[in-house]
Protein backbone atom coordinates (compact mmCIF):
# COMPACT_ATOMS: atom_id res chain seq x y z
CA UNK A 1 0.00 0.00 0.00
CA UNK A 2 1.29 3.49 -0.79
CA UNK A 3 2.86 5.28 2.16
CA UNK A 4 0.18 7.96 1.95
CA UNK A 5 -2.42 5.26 2.59
CA UNK A 6 -0.64 3.97 5.71
CA UNK A 7 -2.07 6.43 8.15
CA UNK A 8 -3.54 5.22 11.41
CA UNK A 9 -7.12 6.41 11.98
CA UNK A 10 -9.05 5.99 15.16
CA UNK A 11 -12.17 5.51 13.06
CA UNK A 12 -11.98 3.62 9.77
CA UNK A 13 -12.65 5.83 6.77
CA UNK A 14 -15.23 4.46 4.34
CA UNK A 15 -14.55 5.05 0.65
CA UNK A 16 -15.90 3.68 -2.63
CA UNK A 17 -14.56 1.89 -5.68
CA UNK A 18 -16.41 1.44 -8.97
CA UNK A 19 -16.65 -1.92 -10.70
CA UNK A 20 -16.37 -2.42 -14.46
CA UNK A 21 -20.17 -2.45 -14.76
CA UNK A 22 -20.55 0.82 -12.83
CA UNK A 23 -21.51 -0.53 -9.39
CA UNK A 24 -20.14 1.30 -6.33
CA UNK A 25 -18.42 -0.86 -3.74
CA UNK A 26 -17.63 0.37 -0.20
CA UNK A 27 -14.33 -0.35 1.52
CA UNK A 28 -12.47 0.86 4.60
CA UNK A 29 -8.95 0.70 6.05
CA UNK A 30 -7.85 0.68 9.69
CA UNK A 31 -4.40 0.72 11.25
CA UNK A 32 -0.92 0.77 9.73
CA UNK A 33 1.59 -1.80 8.52
CA UNK A 34 1.40 -4.73 6.09
CA UNK A 35 -2.06 -5.13 4.63
CA UNK A 36 -4.53 -7.87 5.58
CA UNK A 37 -7.82 -8.02 3.69
CA UNK A 38 -10.89 -9.52 5.30
CA UNK A 39 -12.88 -10.99 2.44
CA UNK A 40 -16.62 -10.42 2.96
CA UNK A 41 -18.47 -13.11 4.90
CA UNK A 42 -22.00 -14.12 3.94
CA UNK A 43 -23.39 -10.75 5.16
CA UNK A 44 -21.42 -7.62 6.10
CA UNK A 45 -21.92 -3.90 6.73
CA UNK A 46 -18.82 -1.75 7.30
CA UNK A 47 -20.53 0.84 9.49
CA UNK A 48 -22.78 -1.44 11.57
CA UNK A 49 -19.96 -3.92 12.18
CA UNK A 50 -17.82 -1.19 13.68
CA UNK A 51 -20.62 -0.31 16.11
CA UNK A 52 -20.76 -3.84 17.61
CA UNK A 53 -18.19 -3.86 20.46
CA UNK A 54 -16.92 -7.42 19.91
CA UNK A 55 -16.29 -6.82 16.20
CA UNK A 56 -14.61 -3.48 16.86
CA UNK A 57 -12.30 -5.01 19.49
CA UNK A 58 -11.39 -7.85 17.15
CA UNK A 59 -10.59 -5.49 14.26
CA UNK A 60 -8.52 -3.25 16.51
CA UNK A 61 -6.57 -6.34 17.59
CA UNK A 62 -5.77 -7.14 13.95
CA UNK A 63 -4.85 -3.49 13.32
CA UNK A 64 -2.12 -3.42 16.01
CA UNK A 65 0.42 -4.54 13.39
CA UNK A 66 -1.49 -4.34 10.11
CA UNK A 67 -3.61 -2.20 7.85
CA UNK A 68 -6.93 -4.01 7.99
CA UNK A 69 -8.93 -3.63 4.80
CA UNK A 70 -12.62 -4.60 4.70
CA UNK A 71 -15.12 -4.21 1.92
CA UNK A 72 -18.82 -4.90 1.46
CA UNK A 73 -19.48 -7.21 -1.44
CA UNK A 74 -21.66 -5.95 -4.29
CA UNK A 75 -25.26 -6.42 -3.16
CA UNK A 76 -24.54 -6.02 0.54
CA UNK A 77 -23.85 -3.43 3.23
CA UNK A 78 -22.91 0.02 1.95
CA UNK A 79 -22.19 -1.23 -1.57
CA UNK A 80 -24.80 -1.01 -4.32
CA UNK A 81 -27.58 -3.59 -3.87
CA UNK A 82 -28.59 -4.14 -7.52
CA UNK A 83 -26.65 -7.33 -8.14
CA UNK A 84 -27.39 -10.35 -10.32
CA UNK A 85 -24.18 -12.41 -10.49
CA UNK A 86 -23.36 -13.98 -7.09
CA UNK A 87 -20.84 -16.57 -8.33
CA UNK A 88 -17.46 -17.26 -6.74
CA UNK A 89 -15.79 -15.96 -9.91
CA UNK A 90 -17.61 -12.64 -9.51
CA UNK A 91 -16.48 -12.43 -5.87
CA UNK A 92 -12.87 -13.05 -6.90
CA UNK A 93 -13.22 -10.25 -9.43
CA UNK A 94 -14.28 -7.85 -6.67
CA UNK A 95 -11.27 -8.85 -4.57
CA UNK A 96 -9.00 -8.27 -7.56
CA UNK A 97 -10.47 -4.78 -7.89
CA UNK A 98 -9.71 -4.00 -4.24
CA UNK A 99 -6.11 -5.26 -4.40
CA UNK A 100 -5.37 -3.45 -7.66
CA UNK A 101 -7.11 -0.19 -6.71
CA UNK A 102 -5.18 0.05 -3.43
CA UNK A 103 -1.93 -0.78 -5.26
CA UNK A 104 -1.10 -3.67 -2.91
CA UNK A 105 1.94 -5.60 -4.06
CA UNK A 106 1.35 -8.35 -1.50
CA UNK A 107 -1.33 -8.82 1.12
CA UNK A 108 -2.51 -11.36 3.64
CA UNK A 109 -6.08 -12.62 3.23
CA UNK A 110 -8.41 -13.45 6.12
CA UNK A 111 -11.58 -15.24 5.11
CA UNK A 112 -14.24 -16.73 7.38
CA UNK A 113 -17.51 -18.40 6.47
CA UNK A 114 -18.47 -17.60 2.89
CA UNK A 115 -15.38 -15.39 2.56
CA UNK A 116 -13.05 -18.39 2.86
CA UNK A 117 -13.58 -19.89 -0.63
CA UNK A 118 -13.16 -16.43 -2.16
CA UNK A 119 -9.78 -16.01 -0.44
CA UNK A 120 -8.70 -19.52 -1.52
CA UNK A 121 -9.71 -18.90 -5.14
CA UNK A 122 -7.83 -15.60 -5.29
CA UNK A 123 -4.70 -17.10 -3.70
CA UNK A 124 -4.73 -19.92 -6.25
CA UNK A 125 -5.04 -17.43 -9.12
CA UNK A 126 -2.55 -14.84 -7.77
CA UNK A 127 -0.11 -16.60 -5.41
CA UNK A 128 2.52 -13.90 -6.00
CA UNK A 129 0.16 -11.28 -4.51
CA UNK A 130 -0.71 -13.23 -1.31
CA UNK A 131 1.74 -13.42 1.61
CA UNK A 132 -0.47 -15.51 3.92
CA UNK A 133 -3.87 -17.15 3.76
CA UNK A 134 -5.87 -17.39 6.99
CA UNK A 135 -9.14 -19.30 6.93
CA UNK A 136 -11.64 -19.54 9.78
CA UNK A 137 -14.81 -21.63 10.04
CA UNK A 138 -15.02 -22.38 6.33
CA UNK A 139 -14.86 -25.27 3.86
CA UNK A 140 -13.55 -26.34 0.49
CA UNK A 141 -16.71 -27.92 -0.91
CA UNK A 142 -20.43 -27.43 -0.34
CA UNK A 143 -20.69 -31.21 0.09
CA UNK A 144 -18.77 -30.91 3.37
CA UNK A 145 -21.49 -28.67 4.83
CA UNK A 146 -23.52 -31.84 5.56
CA UNK A 147 -26.84 -30.15 4.82
CA UNK A 148 -29.83 -31.70 3.09
CA UNK A 149 -30.71 -30.87 -0.50
CA UNK A 150 -33.87 -29.17 0.74
CA UNK A 151 -32.04 -26.71 3.00
CA UNK A 152 -31.66 -23.94 0.37
CA UNK A 153 -35.41 -24.19 -0.31
CA UNK A 154 -36.14 -23.79 3.40
CA UNK A 155 -33.90 -20.74 3.65
CA UNK A 156 -35.54 -19.29 0.56
CA UNK A 157 -39.03 -19.76 2.02
CA UNK A 158 -38.05 -18.20 5.33
CA UNK A 159 -36.15 -15.24 3.83
CA UNK A 160 -38.94 -14.54 1.36
CA UNK A 161 -41.78 -14.67 3.88
CA UNK A 162 -40.14 -12.86 6.80
CA UNK A 163 -36.54 -11.66 6.38
CA UNK A 164 -36.28 -10.11 9.90
CA UNK A 165 -37.29 -13.43 11.44
CA UNK A 166 -34.85 -15.29 9.22
CA UNK A 167 -32.10 -12.86 10.26
CA UNK A 168 -32.72 -13.61 13.94
CA UNK A 169 -32.57 -17.35 13.23
CA UNK A 170 -29.25 -16.95 11.42
CA UNK A 171 -27.87 -14.89 14.31
CA UNK A 172 -28.84 -17.69 16.72
CA UNK A 173 -27.18 -20.31 14.52
CA UNK A 174 -24.03 -18.25 14.00
CA UNK A 175 -23.59 -17.32 17.67
CA UNK A 176 -25.32 -19.91 19.93
CA UNK A 177 -23.48 -18.71 23.05
CA UNK A 178 -24.07 -14.97 22.54
CA UNK A 179 -26.20 -12.92 24.91
CA UNK A 180 -29.54 -11.45 23.85
CA UNK A 181 -28.14 -7.98 23.13
CA UNK A 182 -25.42 -9.34 20.83
CA UNK A 183 -27.89 -11.58 19.01
CA UNK A 184 -30.19 -8.62 18.42
CA UNK A 185 -27.28 -6.51 17.14
CA UNK A 186 -26.29 -9.25 14.70
CA UNK A 187 -29.87 -9.70 13.52
CA UNK A 188 -30.22 -5.94 12.96
CA UNK A 189 -26.95 -5.92 11.03
CA UNK A 190 -28.20 -8.74 8.79
CA UNK A 191 -31.56 -7.06 8.15
CA UNK A 192 -30.01 -3.70 7.26
CA UNK A 193 -27.14 -5.19 5.24
CA UNK A 194 -29.09 -6.79 2.41
CA UNK A 195 -32.47 -7.93 1.13
CA UNK A 196 -34.16 -11.31 1.35
CA UNK A 197 -33.86 -11.73 -2.43
CA UNK A 198 -30.10 -11.15 -2.36
CA UNK A 199 -29.76 -13.59 0.53
CA UNK A 200 -31.57 -16.23 -1.52
CA UNK A 201 -29.30 -15.76 -4.53
CA UNK A 202 -26.14 -15.67 -2.41
CA UNK A 203 -27.25 -18.80 -0.55
CA UNK A 204 -27.91 -20.71 -3.76
CA UNK A 205 -24.44 -19.75 -4.95
CA UNK A 206 -22.97 -20.81 -1.60
CA UNK A 207 -24.67 -24.20 -1.61
CA UNK A 208 -23.98 -25.10 -5.22
CA UNK A 209 -20.98 -23.05 -6.33
CA UNK A 210 -18.28 -24.00 -3.82
CA UNK A 211 -16.14 -26.92 -4.91
CA UNK A 212 -12.42 -26.22 -4.60
CA UNK A 213 -11.23 -29.79 -3.99
CA UNK A 214 -9.18 -29.93 -7.20
CA UNK A 215 -7.73 -26.50 -6.47
CA UNK A 216 -6.59 -27.03 -2.87
CA UNK A 217 -3.61 -29.38 -3.52
CA UNK A 218 -2.15 -26.79 -5.91
CA UNK A 219 -2.08 -23.95 -3.36
CA UNK A 220 1.45 -22.74 -2.61
CA UNK A 221 0.60 -19.89 -0.23
CA UNK A 222 1.35 -20.41 3.51
CA UNK A 223 -2.06 -21.18 4.98
CA UNK A 224 -3.50 -21.36 8.50
CA UNK A 225 -6.89 -23.05 8.96
CA UNK A 226 -8.64 -22.20 12.25
CA UNK A 227 -11.81 -24.07 13.18
CA UNK A 228 -13.91 -24.36 16.33
CA UNK A 229 -15.03 -27.87 17.21
CA UNK A 230 -18.68 -26.84 17.59
CA UNK A 231 -18.90 -24.53 14.56
CA UNK A 232 -22.03 -24.52 12.42
CA UNK A 233 -19.69 -25.52 9.58
CA UNK A 234 -18.75 -29.09 10.60
CA UNK A 235 -15.41 -29.49 12.34
CA UNK A 236 -14.33 -32.21 9.94
CA UNK A 237 -14.86 -29.80 7.02
CA UNK A 238 -12.12 -27.57 8.47
CA UNK A 239 -9.86 -30.55 9.07
CA UNK A 240 -10.43 -31.77 5.51
CA UNK A 241 -9.68 -28.30 4.15
CA UNK A 242 -6.36 -28.13 6.01
CA UNK A 243 -5.39 -31.68 5.03
CA UNK A 244 -5.80 -30.93 1.33
CA UNK A 245 -3.63 -27.77 1.31
CA UNK A 246 0.10 -28.67 1.20
CA UNK A 247 1.47 -25.56 2.96
CA UNK A 248 -1.14 -25.43 5.72
CA UNK A 249 -1.31 -25.48 9.50
CA UNK A 250 -4.48 -26.60 11.29
CA UNK A 251 -5.50 -24.82 14.52
CA UNK A 252 -8.48 -26.45 16.28
CA UNK A 253 -10.17 -24.33 18.96
CA UNK A 254 -12.91 -24.94 21.50
CA UNK A 255 -16.23 -23.18 21.09
CA UNK A 256 -19.39 -23.08 19.02
CA UNK A 257 -19.52 -19.60 17.49
CA UNK A 258 -19.30 -19.40 13.70
CA UNK A 259 -18.03 -15.83 14.03
CA UNK A 260 -14.34 -15.27 14.91
CA UNK A 261 -14.96 -12.13 16.97
CA UNK A 262 -17.22 -13.90 19.50
CA UNK A 263 -16.37 -16.53 22.11
CA UNK A 264 -12.65 -17.14 22.58
CA UNK A 265 -11.76 -14.38 20.13
CA UNK A 266 -8.43 -13.79 21.88
CA UNK A 267 -7.29 -17.28 20.87
CA UNK A 268 -8.32 -16.57 17.29
CA UNK A 269 -6.28 -13.36 17.29
CA UNK A 270 -3.31 -15.21 18.77
CA UNK A 271 -3.49 -17.84 16.02
CA UNK A 272 -3.62 -15.09 13.39
CA UNK A 273 -0.69 -13.28 15.02
CA UNK A 274 1.42 -16.46 15.01
CA UNK A 275 0.59 -17.07 11.36
CA UNK A 276 1.65 -13.53 10.41
CA UNK A 277 4.73 -13.46 12.66
CA UNK A 278 3.36 -10.72 14.94
CA UNK A 279 3.64 -10.34 18.68
CA UNK A 280 0.69 -11.96 20.43
CA UNK A 281 -2.14 -9.44 20.86
CA UNK A 282 -3.42 -8.49 24.25
CA UNK A 283 -5.94 -10.94 25.56
CA UNK A 284 -9.50 -9.53 25.71
CA UNK A 285 -10.82 -9.10 29.23
CA UNK A 286 -13.58 -11.69 28.76
CA UNK A 287 -11.05 -14.33 27.64
CA UNK A 288 -8.77 -13.50 30.56
CA UNK A 289 -11.68 -13.79 32.99
CA UNK A 290 -12.68 -17.13 31.53
CA UNK A 291 -9.11 -18.41 31.73
CA UNK A 292 -8.75 -17.23 35.34
CA UNK A 293 -12.04 -18.88 36.25
CA UNK A 294 -10.88 -22.15 34.75
CA UNK A 295 -7.53 -21.89 36.54
CA UNK A 296 -9.31 -21.30 39.83
CA UNK A 297 -11.54 -24.33 39.35
CA UNK A 298 -8.50 -26.46 38.46
CA UNK A 299 -6.65 -25.32 41.58
CA UNK A 300 -9.69 -26.25 43.64
CA UNK A 301 -9.60 -29.95 42.76
CA UNK A 302 -9.95 -32.20 45.77
CA UNK A 303 -12.26 -34.48 47.72
CA UNK A 304 -15.31 -33.64 49.76
CA UNK A 305 -15.51 -29.92 50.54
CA UNK A 306 -12.92 -27.15 50.27
CA UNK A 307 -12.70 -24.28 52.73
CA UNK A 308 -12.28 -20.61 51.85
CA UNK A 309 -11.80 -17.67 54.19
CA UNK A 310 -14.14 -14.70 53.68
CA UNK A 311 -14.25 -11.86 56.25
CA UNK A 312 -12.76 -14.20 58.85
CA UNK A 313 -15.50 -16.80 58.42
CA UNK A 314 -14.81 -20.28 57.06
CA UNK A 315 -17.09 -21.05 54.12
CA UNK A 316 -17.60 -24.57 52.79
CA UNK A 317 -17.56 -24.76 49.01
CA UNK A 318 -18.87 -27.86 47.29
CA UNK A 319 -16.28 -29.67 45.18
CA UNK A 320 -16.70 -29.26 41.47
CA UNK A 321 -16.29 -32.13 39.00
CA UNK A 322 -14.96 -31.64 35.48
CA UNK A 323 -16.86 -33.38 32.68
CA UNK A 324 -16.78 -33.31 28.89
CA UNK A 325 -19.78 -33.10 26.58
CA UNK A 326 -18.30 -31.96 23.29
CA UNK A 327 -19.10 -32.49 19.64
CA UNK A 328 -16.20 -33.43 17.36
CA UNK A 329 -17.42 -33.87 13.82
CA UNK A 330 -19.89 -36.75 13.53
CA UNK A 331 -19.27 -37.93 17.10
CA UNK A 332 -19.49 -36.55 20.62
CA UNK A 333 -16.80 -37.12 23.21
CA UNK A 334 -18.40 -37.56 26.63
CA UNK A 335 -16.55 -37.98 29.91
CA UNK A 336 -17.89 -38.15 33.44
CA UNK A 337 -16.15 -39.62 36.45
CA UNK A 338 -14.13 -42.65 35.37
CA UNK A 339 -16.05 -43.13 32.12
CA UNK A 340 -15.07 -41.69 28.73
CA UNK A 341 -16.88 -42.70 25.55
CA UNK A 342 -18.06 -41.47 22.15
CA UNK A 343 -21.54 -41.41 20.61
CA UNK A 344 -22.64 -40.64 17.07
CA UNK A 345 -24.16 -37.17 16.65
CA UNK A 346 -27.91 -36.91 17.23
CA UNK A 347 -30.49 -34.25 17.93
CA UNK A 348 -30.86 -35.45 21.51
CA UNK A 349 -27.15 -34.86 22.20
CA UNK A 350 -27.40 -31.34 20.76
CA UNK A 351 -30.46 -30.53 22.88
CA UNK A 352 -28.73 -31.78 26.03
CA UNK A 353 -25.57 -29.77 25.24
CA UNK A 354 -27.61 -26.59 24.80
CA UNK A 355 -29.26 -27.11 28.19
CA UNK A 356 -25.94 -27.88 29.90
CA UNK A 357 -24.47 -24.70 28.41
CA UNK A 358 -27.17 -22.60 30.08
CA UNK A 359 -27.96 -24.20 33.46
CA UNK A 360 -31.15 -22.93 35.04
CA UNK A 361 -32.37 -21.23 31.86
CA UNK A 362 -35.77 -22.33 30.57
CA UNK A 363 -36.07 -22.93 26.82
CA UNK A 364 -39.30 -23.42 24.98
CA UNK A 365 -39.13 -26.78 23.20
CA UNK A 366 -39.51 -25.11 19.80
CA UNK A 367 -36.78 -22.57 20.62
CA UNK A 368 -34.49 -25.43 21.61
CA UNK A 369 -35.04 -26.97 18.19
CA UNK A 370 -34.22 -23.70 16.43
CA UNK A 371 -31.06 -23.03 18.41
CA UNK A 372 -29.60 -26.51 18.04
CA UNK A 373 -30.78 -27.74 14.66
CA UNK A 374 -30.03 -25.78 11.50
CA UNK A 375 -31.98 -28.38 9.56
CA UNK A 376 -35.12 -27.72 11.58
CA UNK A 377 -35.78 -24.70 9.38
CA UNK A 378 -37.31 -27.35 7.10
CA UNK A 379 -40.12 -27.74 9.64
CA UNK A 380 -41.40 -24.22 8.99
CA UNK A 381 -44.45 -24.21 6.68
CA UNK A 382 -43.94 -21.60 3.97
CA UNK A 383 -47.46 -20.29 4.39
CA UNK A 384 -47.25 -19.79 8.13
CA UNK A 385 -44.28 -17.52 8.61
CA UNK A 386 -46.05 -14.36 7.56
CA UNK A 387 -48.34 -14.66 10.58
CA UNK A 388 -45.56 -14.66 13.18
CA UNK A 389 -46.19 -12.05 15.85
CA UNK A 390 -43.69 -9.44 16.97
CA UNK A 391 -43.63 -11.03 20.42
CA UNK A 392 -42.58 -14.35 18.93
CA UNK A 393 -39.98 -12.59 16.83
CA UNK A 394 -38.52 -10.94 19.93
CA UNK A 395 -38.37 -14.32 21.64
CA UNK A 396 -36.72 -15.89 18.56
CA UNK A 397 -39.49 -18.47 18.35
CA UNK A 398 -40.34 -19.88 14.96
CA UNK A 399 -43.44 -21.92 15.76
CA UNK A 400 -47.00 -20.96 16.47
CA UNK A 401 -48.13 -21.27 20.05
CA UNK A 402 -51.68 -21.91 18.98
CA UNK A 403 -53.30 -25.10 20.18
CA UNK A 404 -55.26 -25.41 16.96
CA UNK A 405 -54.64 -27.02 13.58
CA UNK A 406 -51.14 -26.43 12.23
CA UNK A 407 -51.77 -27.76 8.75
CA UNK A 408 -50.47 -30.91 7.10
CA UNK A 409 -48.20 -33.05 9.25
CA UNK A 410 -45.72 -33.28 6.38
CA UNK A 411 -45.62 -30.95 3.39
CA UNK A 412 -45.30 -32.29 -0.16
CA UNK A 413 -41.53 -31.67 -0.29
CA UNK A 414 -40.94 -33.68 2.87
CA UNK A 415 -43.13 -36.57 1.73
CA UNK A 416 -41.35 -36.75 -1.61
CA UNK A 417 -37.96 -36.60 0.09
CA UNK A 418 -38.94 -39.38 2.52
CA UNK A 419 -40.21 -41.59 -0.31
CA UNK A 420 -37.04 -41.03 -2.34
CA UNK A 421 -34.90 -41.79 0.69
CA UNK A 422 -36.51 -45.12 1.62
CA UNK A 423 -35.33 -47.16 -1.43
CA UNK A 424 -31.83 -45.75 -0.99
CA UNK A 425 -31.82 -46.75 2.67
CA UNK A 426 -32.98 -50.26 1.87
CA UNK A 427 -30.13 -50.67 -0.62
CA UNK A 428 -27.66 -49.38 1.98
CA UNK A 429 -29.11 -51.78 4.54
CA UNK A 430 -28.48 -54.77 2.28
CA UNK A 431 -24.92 -53.57 1.67
CA UNK A 432 -24.28 -53.12 5.40
CA UNK A 433 -25.61 -56.60 6.17
CA UNK A 434 -23.54 -58.11 3.37
CA UNK A 435 -20.36 -56.51 4.72
CA UNK A 436 -21.18 -57.55 8.29
CA UNK A 437 -21.42 -53.96 9.59
CA UNK A 438 -24.00 -54.59 12.32
CA UNK A 439 -23.76 -51.09 13.82
CA UNK A 440 -24.38 -49.37 10.48
CA UNK A 441 -27.21 -51.78 9.69
CA UNK A 442 -28.87 -50.95 13.01
CA UNK A 443 -28.63 -47.22 12.35
CA UNK A 444 -30.16 -47.62 8.88
CA UNK A 445 -33.00 -49.73 10.27
CA UNK A 446 -33.72 -47.01 12.83
CA UNK A 447 -33.91 -44.38 10.08
CA UNK A 448 -36.16 -46.59 7.93
CA UNK A 449 -38.46 -47.12 10.89
CA UNK A 450 -38.58 -43.38 11.57
CA UNK A 451 -39.38 -42.43 7.97
CA UNK A 452 -41.98 -45.16 7.63
CA UNK A 453 -43.57 -44.07 10.89
CA UNK A 454 -43.65 -40.41 9.81
CA UNK A 455 -45.23 -41.25 6.47
CA UNK A 456 -47.87 -43.44 8.07
CA UNK A 457 -48.67 -40.70 10.60
CA UNK A 458 -48.93 -38.05 7.89
CA UNK A 459 -51.00 -39.98 5.33
CA UNK A 460 -54.33 -41.55 6.26
CA UNK A 461 -56.79 -43.82 4.46
CA UNK A 462 -57.11 -43.15 0.76
CA UNK A 463 -53.84 -41.19 0.76
CA UNK A 464 -55.41 -38.16 2.45
CA UNK A 465 -53.09 -35.91 4.45
CA UNK A 466 -53.60 -35.92 8.20
CA UNK A 467 -53.64 -32.57 9.99
CA UNK A 468 -51.08 -31.82 12.67
CA UNK A 469 -51.54 -30.57 16.19
CA UNK A 470 -49.91 -27.25 17.05
CA UNK A 471 -46.20 -27.09 16.32
CA UNK A 472 -45.54 -26.20 19.94
CA UNK A 473 -47.01 -29.52 21.04
CA UNK A 474 -45.15 -31.36 18.32
CA UNK A 475 -41.87 -29.75 19.41
CA UNK A 476 -42.59 -30.74 23.02
CA UNK A 477 -43.05 -34.38 22.03
CA UNK A 478 -40.06 -34.50 19.66
CA UNK A 479 -37.61 -32.83 22.03
CA UNK A 480 -38.74 -34.90 25.02
CA UNK A 481 -38.40 -38.16 23.11
CA UNK A 482 -35.00 -37.22 21.71
CA UNK A 483 -33.59 -36.30 25.12
CA UNK A 484 -34.96 -39.38 26.86
CA UNK A 485 -33.73 -41.67 24.08
CA UNK A 486 -30.26 -40.12 24.29
CA UNK A 487 -30.07 -40.52 28.06
CA UNK A 488 -30.85 -44.22 27.62
CA UNK A 489 -28.03 -44.47 25.05
CA UNK A 490 -25.67 -42.91 27.60
CA UNK A 491 -26.74 -45.26 30.42
CA UNK A 492 -24.75 -48.39 29.33
CA UNK A 493 -21.57 -46.29 29.09
CA UNK A 494 -22.04 -44.27 32.30
CA UNK A 495 -24.98 -45.08 34.57
CA UNK A 496 -24.00 -42.24 36.91
CA UNK A 497 -24.08 -39.62 34.12
CA UNK A 498 -27.40 -40.95 32.82
CA UNK A 499 -28.82 -40.63 36.32
CA UNK A 500 -27.49 -37.10 36.72
CA UNK A 501 -29.03 -36.01 33.41
CA UNK A 502 -32.34 -37.75 34.10
CA UNK A 503 -32.60 -35.97 37.47
CA UNK A 504 -31.37 -32.58 36.28
CA UNK A 505 -33.12 -32.17 32.92
CA UNK A 506 -36.83 -31.37 32.90
CA UNK A 507 -38.68 -31.57 29.58
CA UNK A 508 -42.06 -30.44 28.33
CA UNK A 509 -43.22 -27.18 26.79
CA UNK A 510 -40.33 -25.66 28.78
CA UNK A 511 -37.02 -27.51 29.01
CA UNK A 512 -34.34 -26.76 31.59
CA UNK A 513 -31.24 -28.26 33.19
CA UNK A 514 -31.08 -27.65 36.95
CA UNK A 515 -27.73 -28.83 38.31
CA UNK A 516 -27.28 -30.45 41.70
CA UNK A 517 -25.89 -27.68 43.92
CA UNK A 518 -24.38 -30.19 46.35
CA UNK A 519 -22.07 -31.62 43.67
CA UNK A 520 -21.76 -29.12 40.78
CA UNK A 521 -20.25 -30.16 37.48
CA UNK A 522 -17.99 -27.96 35.32
CA UNK A 523 -18.95 -28.91 31.77
CA UNK A 524 -16.36 -28.61 29.02
CA UNK A 525 -18.61 -28.07 26.01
Amino acid sequence: MRSSERVRHREPQIRFLTTSDGARMAYSALGAGPAIIRTPPWISHLDLEWKIPQIRTFLEGLARHHTVVRYDSHGCGLSDRNRRNFSIAAEVGLLELVVDSLDLERTALFGYGAGGPVAVSYAARHPERVSNLILFGTLGSYRHAELSEEMPEAIQALATAHWPLAARLFADLHAPEADAATLQSLANLYVQSTTGDNVIQATNSLFHGIDLLDLLPKLSVPTTVIHRVGDLVPYRAGRELAARIPASCFVPLEGTSHLPFLGNSGEVLSAVARALGDDSPEEPAEDAARRESLRSSENGAGNGFLKAESAGVAIEIAETHDAIFRREGEYWTIAYGAHTFRLRDSRGLRYIAQLLRHPGREFRANELEVRTEAGDALMIPSGGIAHVTEEELADAGLHSDSAGDAGEMLDSHAKQAYRRRLPELRENLEAAKSSGDAQRAGEIEDEISFLTRELSRAVGLGGRDRRAASMTQRSRVNVTRAIRRTIEKIRPHSPSLAGLLARGIKTGLLCVYRPDDTSPVVWNL
